[in-house]
């Protein structure tokens, strides 16, 4: 899959109500997709600003994880 295939999902990440934030962040760590991986380290450092999203932070941690994206490894060093 592409990045213009999941760029729909890519944009939700963004979206005003964290339940779709969410839901993209579960449809993306499904979808498995490297290529989403700097969109959702960018989202989750957004979304680690509001304590009461857990369960959004939750999904984009764990669709990071099945991304592969590496690049978030060293963001709670910092």
């Amino acid at each position: 899959m592409s990045t213009t295939d999941i760029q729909p999902l890519i944009e939700q990440l963004n979206n005003k109500a964290s339940a779709k934030r969410r839901s993209a962040a579960k449809k993306l760590r499904k979808l498995k997709n490297k290529d989403a991986g700097p969109a959702l380290l960018e989202a989750l450092k957004n979304e680690l600003k509001d304590k009461r999203t857990w369960e959004t932070q939750y999904q984009m941690i764990m669709a990071l994880g099945e991304s592969g994206h590496t690049d978030g490894l060293d963001f709670y060093n910092n």
